[in-house]
């Protein structure tokens, strides 16, 4: 059990973050000082100060299907979303997420993490015209169980631990991104962002192996939308509460890639019991959600043709409406990884998070 639940956290944590980090689709733009100039304001918009105005958070459960009925452990790690405005710029929405392992949580300690910052920019028209993406993940090479326990003792070992960064940057006329895997004598976890962003921050204006990548021309116009993968989501969301008809799909770039998010099917659940035992001292939690939504996703790399499916139950009433309760990542059949919503979320207007 303790193997299985070690990959669902890794594959999880690689997905939820959606950064593939791989060589970007396009041509380089090497030293290009225009393309350095947008790529250092687009990190300017994502350094600003933030109001938030709501704050979800939520707790990992990962289970494994044993023949005819599932198996798994409460508590092994979670996060949260945070949706606001940068302070003194209501022009500029602001979402961020946070998910990963708890290493004091998860079997053998396991560090697997990521965050990232959107930031769309709407003109004067109040449209969206922009949008930068600042992010980063705790990576991790393995593809079977043995590889990343093998991992997992050679960073404790050799005090060595991967990281992966990314900025990237969508206009009218162009997309840019520059990305860079760097090592840290610091296993920074998910408790300690503001010292890894300060890290990868660092990487991605000093690396001399990063580079600028650039999608423009008719690359880039065939996707008309300013907005990256969470603000697509975030509009998929609204449109899956508000019951527009489906599928329902929209383009996006990230990374100078094209990708296409579908909202492909929502059905209604009069009830949802939901409960979770918490680590440690923590006790467990029950709660019981009434008129909520299924909300079906599907993510297409269009350059690769790799899909990515997940499930999100939604809030329809009150102070619950557009809220996902639960989030649902099944890789493969025996494989489920589950955030829940923690019984004190949502937070109306939590403190503004300090500039980076």
């Amino acid at each position: 059990m303790g193997r299985k639940i070690i990959l669902a956290v890794l594959m999880f944590s690689a997905f939820v973050m959606c950064l593939p980090l791989r060589s970007a689709f396009g041509r380089p733009a090497g030293q290009d000082t225009a393309d350095q100039s947008a790529i250092q304001e687009a990190a300017s918009w994502i350094g600003r100060a933030i109001k938030i105005d709501k704050e979800y958070r939520y707790v990992m459960t990962c289970k494994v299907r044993l023949l005819l009925f599932w198996a798994g452990r409460d508590d092994v790690g979670g996060g949260y979303v945070r949706i606001g405005k940068a302070s003194g710029e209501d022009r500029q929405q602001v979402i961020q997420i946070l998910f990963g392992s708890d290493p004091a949580k998860a079997p053998l300690s396991i560090n697997r993490w990521g965050a990232g910052t959107e930031v769309l920019r709407s003109g004067d028209s109040g449209q969206p015209v922009a949008s930068a993406f600042f992010g980063f993940m705790k990576s991790s090479k393995g593809q079977s169980v043995l590889a990343m326990r093998s991992e997992l003792s050679k960073e404790k070992t050799n005090g060595d631990h991967l990281f992966e960064g990314i900025i990237s940057r969508v206009d009218d006329t162009r997309a840019l991104s520059t990305t860079v895997p760097y090592s840290s004598n610091q296993d920074f976890d998910l408790h300690q962002v503001a010292g890894a962003e300060k890290a990868t921050l660092q990487q991605l204006e000093s690396n001399p192996s990063r580079h600028i990548r650039r999608l423009d021309g008719a690359a880039r116009s065939s996707c008309g939308r300013p907005g990256e993968f969470l603000s697509t989501t975030l509009q998929l969301i609204d449109d899956a509460v508000a019951g527009r008809p489906t599928p329902e799909s929209l383009c996006y770039i990230y990374n100078a890639r094209h990708y296409k998010a579908t909202l492909l099917s929502v059905h209604p659940v009069g009830e949802k019991k939901i409960h979770v035992t918490l680590r440690g001292n923590g006790g467990a939690f029950d709660k019981t959600y009434r008129d909520l939504r299924e909300a079906h996703f599907e993510v297409v790399n269009e350059d690769e043709g790799a899909k990515t499916t997940f499930e999100i139950l939604l809030g329809t009433a009150g102070t619950l409406r557009g809220v996902p309760i639960q989030m649902t990542y099944a890789p493969n059949w025996w494989f489920q990884v589950i955030l829940n919503l923690a019984p004190d979320s949502p937070q109306s207007n939590p403190p503004a998070a300090a500039p980076k």
